[in-house]
């Protein structure tokens, strides 16, 4: 019988003293400074200039060497800098000559810089790396060096890499790394994708990850998940939710640590709901390590949880090819998850639009491509005291198409179904008649496409003064 481990949240905390900066499970710790607080009438706080670290990792896996391999290069060590100090009229305060310092001694021996980023002002001076950023307005996203490790390394905790970033202006920050010989190589179960789901059913995911390096990760592990043409239920008490109705964003906190070798899956399924409209959706899912969640957007911890219990993970054999590492982040992230299409892949729907504009105005609409349409044309009828006018080739850009009058059509028009939003209407607006509608129509065959109800839909007039 499969061993269940208990859906609990661990904690680590990287660095130390009374200045570390933290960056954990999205949540980003400065030193020196508070965050600002809301004042009366929507007003910011002023607190003065000062940084926030959105991404430095708090755990650097550095591969073993291999002569079948020499060149291959632990992820890149990116850092991510953002002004986050207000000025008492909300302004961002721009940080004045900033520079960061890393000290590099916990690489010697074992790897070695082959490249400093000169763009960035990064020069050495022995173990230490200066980089000049000069003045942050904003923010900065940059790789301060790139490694390549070296032979004889022992594998195993190496030490810490201290960085310290300065300015004219802002409190100082402070963050440690520590630096791991060997490399995790952390994968997602790759599912197969569902086909003929029926609209307002259910589907479920069961999030899988494994570890095919040699190196364990004793961290915990952040699972994000978000659905595309579908909304979750909000199930278990360690997920948080974007909405406490129709969901269609969690994450969850699962425990580690995560052996070489072993992989995981949820001993419990994430549960979707296929929309009613849907056609091709998508249930995905990103695992991050807990402490190290690259600057992701994460939900704040006010966010709803779900209804039932915790969460929890189920050994599983991750040897297959089915458990894919991801293409760069390897040590960092993987992911996974359900792609399907549904019932009603071949029902084509006509999306109704709205004419705007002022008595006696000639304006223009863009007309909507349909719903799981291939190329035809469209049928439009104009609502009443709405009339077309030409356009002649020549007359307009050519890559635009313009609707046009059907002869002896009494009234009706045809219009290019563009896929690109190149498709036109040119009316006047001749008088007002209130309630008037029209219609746009599409054809399709009644064998594939039994609903042929949904292939006209409304158009509407709103008039301005």
């Amino acid at each position: 019988m499969k061993r269940s481990i208990a859906g609990v949240r661990g904690q680590r905390v990287a660095g130390t003293g009374a200045a570390a900066l933290l960056v954990a499970l999205g949540t980003v710790v400065t030193a020196g400074g508070t965050a600002p607080v809301a004042a009366a009438e929507g007003r910011q706080q002023a607190t003065g200039a000062r940084l926030v670290a959105q991404h430095l990792m708090n755990t650097y896996y550095i591969p073993q060497y291999r002569a079948s391999a020499p060149d291959e290069r632990p992820t890149e060590y990116q850092i991510s800098l953002r002004a986050a100090g207000r000025a008492a009229d909300g302004r961002t305060l721009p940080v004045k000559k900033v520079k960061v310092t890393l000290d590099l001694a916990v690489f010697k021996g074992k790897a070695r810089v082959e490249w400093e980023n000169k763009g960035y002002g990064c020069t050495r001076s022995g173990t230490l790396m200066t980089c000049e950023l000069g003045d942050i307005a904003s923010g900065a996203l940059f790789t301060p060096f790139r490694l390549k490790p070296g032979p004889g390394a022992v594998p195993g905790p190496a030490g810490n890499m201290n960085v310290t970033v300065t300015s004219a202006n802002a409190p100082t920050l402070r963050h440690t790394t520590r630096v791991v010989m060997g490399a995790p190589v952390l994968t997602a179960r790759q599912d197969k994708p569902l086909t003929g789901v029926k609209p307002g059913s259910a589907m479920e995911v069961r999030p899988a990850f494994g570890n095919k390096g040699d190196t364990a990760i004793e961290d915990s592990f952040t699972v994000v998940v978000t659905t595309e043409e579908a909304t979750l239920r909000r199930q278990y008490s360690n997920c948080r939710y974007d909405k406490a109705v129709a969901p269609t964003k969690a994450q969850c906190e699962l425990p580690g640590p995560l052996p070489a070798g072993a992989a995981y899956e949820t001993d419990g399924p994430v549960t979707a709901v296929a929309d009613r409209t849907a056609m091709y959706g998508k249930v995905h899912y990103t695992v991050l390590r807990a402490h190290d969640t690259l600057g992701n957007t994460l939900l704040p911890a006010s966010a709803p949880r779900g209804t039932g219990g915790p969460l929890g993970l189920r050994p599983v054999d991750g040897s297959g090819a089915d458990f894919e590492p991801s293409a760069y982040w390897k040590a960092e992230m993987s992911g996974g998850g359900l792609s399907f299409s549904t019932n009603q892949i071949n029902d084509v729907q006509a999306i109704g639009f709205t004419i705007k504009g002022k008595i006696g105005q000639v304006v223009e609409a863009q007309v909507p491509y349909p719903r799981n349409f291939q190329e035809g044309l469209l049928r439009l009828k104009l609502p009443q005291g709405v009339s077309l006018v030409p356009v002649k080739l020549g007359d307009h850009p050519s890559e635009l198409s313009y609707c046009w009058y059907v002869k002896q059509g009494q009234g009706l028009a045809q219009c290019a179904a563009r896929p690109d939003g190149s498709s036109w209407l040119r009316a006047r607006i001749d008088k007002r008649v209130p309630g008037a509608r029209g219609s746009i129509s599409v054809t399709s065959d009644p064998k594939t496409d039994p609903d042929q109800k949904n292939n006209t839909a409304p158009v509407t007039v709103e008039y301005l003064k």
